[in-house]
Parts: C-alpha cells; sequence; structure tokens
C-alpha cells in the first residue's frame, strides 16, 4: 500500500475570484438598470405618482408632530431641573413668551429675563402633580399638533402641572432673612394649558419656538405631602420692565380659555 501523502487539491481562487467579481457586475448592471425601465411608466403613471407624493408626505408630516411632541418634552425637562439657560436656547431669535399676562419679547432679551430672572428666583417651572381637588381642571384637554402644509411651522398645545414661585415684595426683616437663605418666595401649583407656535430653522431642518403662551386655568396655595390645597389667584403684573427688573416688556389683557 502506498502512504505516501499526496497533496490536497487547492481550490481554483483566481476562477472563483473571477466568478465573484462577474456575479456583483451583473447585479450592479441590473439594479440600475431595473429602476430605470420602471421609471418611465412610474412617471407615465400619475395617480401611482401622486399616491406616492401624498404618502410622503404625510410621513413627513408625522416625523414633524414627532419632533414637535420631543421639542415640548425637552422643555419641561429643562423647567424641571432648572437649566434656564438651555432652556433660553430653545427659542428664535424673534421669540416670545407670555406668561401671567405679561408678554417678554425676544431671546437675548425678554425670554432671558424671565426664565432666568423671574422663573429662576422662584424656582418656577418644577413639575407638580395636581392639587388634591384640581384633578380634573385640565381632564377635557388633550395634548395636540398641527403642522402646516409646507411644514415650516406648526402649533401645539399642551397640558402642564407646576410650582410656580413669587416673590415676596417686601423689606421687612424676616423676609430679608429669609432671601438670605434661599427663601422669601411664595410658592404655589398651577395648572393650565400652554400654546407653543414654532418654526422650522432652513439650515438645519431643527425646530425652533416662536411663541409659548401659558394660560392658567387653575391656581392653589399646595405644598407636596399636603392633603388639601385653597384656591388662589396670583398678583398679575402691574410694572413693565424695566421699572420691574424681571417684569414683562408689555403687559397683556386677559386671556380668553
Amino acid at each position: 500500500m502506498d502512504t505516501t501523502l499526496k497533496p490536497i487539491d487547492q481550490p481554483d481562487t483566481g476562477r472563483r475570484s473571477f466568478i465573484w467579481k462577474a456575479g456583483a457586475a451583473v447585479s450592479a448592471v441590473l439594479a440600475t438598470a431595473l429602476p430605470a425601465m420602471a421609471m418611465p411608466a412610474f412617471k407615465k403613471d400619475k395617480g401611482l405618482k401622486s399616491e406616492v407624493d401624498r404618502l410622503n408626505s404625510r410621513l413627513g408630516t408625522l416625523e414633524d408632530e414627532k419632533s414637535i411632541h420631543a421639542l415640548h418634552h425637552t422643555c419641561e425637562a429643562l423647567l424641571d431641573r432648572g437649566a434656564y439657560e438651555e432652556l433660553v436656547e430653545m427659542f428664535s431669535n424673534d421669540g416670545e413668551v407670555i406668561f401671567n399676562q405679561g408678554v417678554y419679547k425676544g431671546k437675548e432679551t425678554g425670554i432671558t429675563r424671565l426664565f432666568c430672572g423671574l422663573f429662576r428666583s422662584g424656582m418656577t417651572g418644577k413639575r407638580m402633580s395636581p392639587a388634591p381637588g384640581f384633578e380634573t381642571v385640565c381632564a377635557s384637554v388633550e395634548d395636540h399638533v398641527q403642522v402646516s402644509s409646507d411644514r415650516m411651522s406648526a402649533k401645539g398645545c399642551f397640558l402642564y402641572s407646576m410650582q410656580i414661585g413669587i416673590p415676596l415684595d417686601s423689606d421687612s426683616v424676616l423676609v430679608q432673612m429669609a432671601r438670605l437663605q434661599g427663601g422669601g418666595v411664595m410658592r404655589l401649583w398651577e395648572g393650565g394649558t400652554c400654546h407653543i407656535s414654532c418654526v422650522k430653522d432652513k439650515a438645519d431642518g431643527s425646530w425652533k419656538i416662536k411663541r409659548l403662551e401659558y394660560q392658567a386655568l387653575a391656581q392653589a396655595d399646595y405644598r407636596h405631602g399636603k392633603s388639601d390645597a385653597k384656591p388662589v389667584s396670583a398678583s398679575l403684573f402691574t410694572k413693565r420692565y424695566p421699572e420691574d427688573p424681571v417684569g414683562p416688556d408689555k403687559i397683556a389683557g386677559p386671556v380668553q380659555v
């Protein structure tokens, strides 16, 4: 018996490589040719093209609606943790905010004054559960978003339930001592709806808030852990900026809700 080891035949790598390359080339040709062959038929079928355009538009609108919901969620999170500078960056340069019937205009001026001045001094914006007895105040309101037909602007309405802080307007010794310890602020619960108008940045497609309006439906003297709450009404603005260092640029009339 011949026990000599015989060399094992090696696969023909050159031939296999040629087959792979040839197959890839054929696939590429077919991938290019088939859409080109189908395109004339697609263009001729106006009904099909119209349906595809409609579906693409609807998909884009749904993506925009999702972006607006995400934008609002981000704003709530920034308010809750007191990241007021970051919140200001969510607005367009010519944006405005209506709060407590005061109108704050301009990202770098009024809006910064509102959030980094007034809101920060009272820790306004922190999330709070509805005060006892006020759970049904906003029960009939549902969050919704509407995107314009050209998808360059959008409007939304969202519920809010948050703490508002009103610095005590007094020069008494007790209030001054409270301020030194981070107090001197009357904190209330407020619930209502916020209405936002957004614009899309043409450069990068991101959304910015152009207008934000808080419409309070109820306010109450309430703290976490308490079992009851008393309805109250926070004082409206009576002075504008600069007479009031954190006041609005304009005082608006009552909001109809």
